[in-house]
């Protein structure tokens, strides 16, 4: 009996210790479930935040990638001596290299050329407004007083300066009169006296020429008649007076118009520029006594049909190759050679291995020296064979902006020349 108890109380503590062995092994398995549950949310979170750095390195290899172009572009590529480019694009000035300069030496040396008539400023015979006379006072030998001794004139010099403007005030009166009859009659104001105070065509004329000529903003234009003639005038003043000018000008634009029409050759050009923040094109097309521009939100071919609807019959066209100038209609197209030869000279820094671009360069210079004297058909006849020639050299494989030239050049090879003919 003894032993059959005691085997039950053995038995009984076993399943006691196994019961608080559950139990603890429950406690420590929760636990490990909650720590796999935090761990598995940071491995989320360093999963996601991962991928963002991953993304943002991306974005910034990319931007890398992109300033390192504009680095080399910078450094290397297009300025204003190798391009259409204005200088005022050049983030430094480009080293001068008289192997690619479009000028060349004339043999003489700079300044005034042997023979040259020098010019000073005149000796203007007119009466003066004002006259100063210098005359000694007393004898610098013996000191005897010279005041009432009669001087005779020895040289004149002359100074010629502006006088401290001052605006001129005008009051436009009307007067009534009464008639015999008894009726009042009242005088009537001109058009161009509408306001109780304005301003005169002296202050229109001198706005519009600065800010249209002069290129002086509108803010600074307005101090500028404060500080100097003493003029109060607002911006906005400003802008209605170059809208009422603007209608005054719109006959005379429009009769450049009609002479650029007329003109046996035009050059043509567009530039970009922003107009109230936003980017347009300022078109001209000049001829030496003439020059049209107008000023369009598009760079191509809707802007020539705004001002020249029919293109230019009459003119040969000088331009550069963009689709627009090539494609107006006129009676023959010239290949701005200004143009041609700064691209050239681009190429010969970018790969000056390559001697088709050298040699092209060469053929257009020749082709420009001819015109300095008679022209003769037989050198004509010559540059061109030797520009065919040159085309017909595959260049495809070329490295740089050379192939789309080279196509280029073939595609438009009829308005190479037609300043020689």
């Amino acid at each position: 009996m003894n032993r059959l108890q005691l085997a039950a109380e053995r038995k009984a503590s076993q399943l006691n210790y196994h019961i608080r062995a559950e139990k603890k092994a429950g406690k420590e398995n929760l636990r490990l479930k909650e720590e796999i549950q935090i761990l598995t949310t940071d491995l989320l979170r360093a999963l996601d935040e991962n991928r963002k750095h991953q993304n943002k390195m991306g974005r910034q290899q990319k931007e890398i990638a992109s300033l390192q172009e504009a680095l080399c572009i910078a450094k290397l590529s297009s300025n204003s001596a190798n391009s259409s480019r204005p200088p005022s694009t050049d983030l430094y000035k480009p080293k001068r290299n008289s192997n690619f300069s479009l000028r060349h030496r004339s043999g003489k040396k700079t300044g005034g050329q042997k023979g040259h008539a020098g010019s000073t400023l005149p000796f203007n015979t007119s009466v003066a407004d004002f006259t100063i006379e210098y005359t000694a006072g007393y004898c610098k030998e013996c000191g005897k007083d010279l005041r009432m001794i009669q001087g005779v004139q020895q040289e004149i010099r002359q100074m010629v300066d502006i006088p401290v403007p001052r605006p001129v005030l005008t009051n436009h009166v009307t007067l009534s009169k009464v008639c015999s009859c008894g009726y009042c009659n009242t005088g009537e104001f001109p058009g161009k006296v509408s306001s109780r105070v304005g301003y005169g065509s002296g202050v229109e004329a001198l706005v519009v020429d600065l800010s249209a000529r002069q290129y002086v903003p509108f803010r600074r234009l307005t101090e500028f008649l404060g500080d100097v003639f003493r003029i109060p005038i607002s911006e906005g003043t400003v802008a209605n007076l170059l809208q009422r000018f603007e209608s005054k000008a719109a006959m005379v634009h429009k009769h450049i118009q009609q002479q650029i029409l007329k003109a046996e050759v035009v050059g043509s050009d567009e530039t970009g520029a922003k107009v109230n923040r936003s980017n347009g094109w300022f078109h001209a097309y000049q001829t030496p006594l003439w020059t049209f521009i107008g000023y369009h939100a598009s760079r191509g071919k809707e802007a020539r049909e705004l001002f020249f609807p029919t293109g230019l019959p009459k003119a040969i066209l000088v331009s550069d190759c963009l689709a627009m100038q090539l494609s107006t209609p006129a009676a023959a197209h010239q290949a701005c050679m200004a143009h041609l030869l700064r691209e050239l000279n681009a190429m010969q820094e970018a790969h000056p291995d390559q001697t088709w671009s050298a040699t092209l360069k060469t053929l257009f210079q020749r082709a420009l020296q001819l015109k300095h004297g008679p022209l003769y058909f037989l050198e004509v006849e010559a540059i061109e064979n030797e520009f065919t020639n040159l085309l017909a050299l595959d260049q495809s494989a070329a490295p740089g902006k050379i192939p789309a030239f080279w196509k280029r050049m073939q595609k438009h090879a009829e308005k190479i020349f037609t300043f020689l003919h």
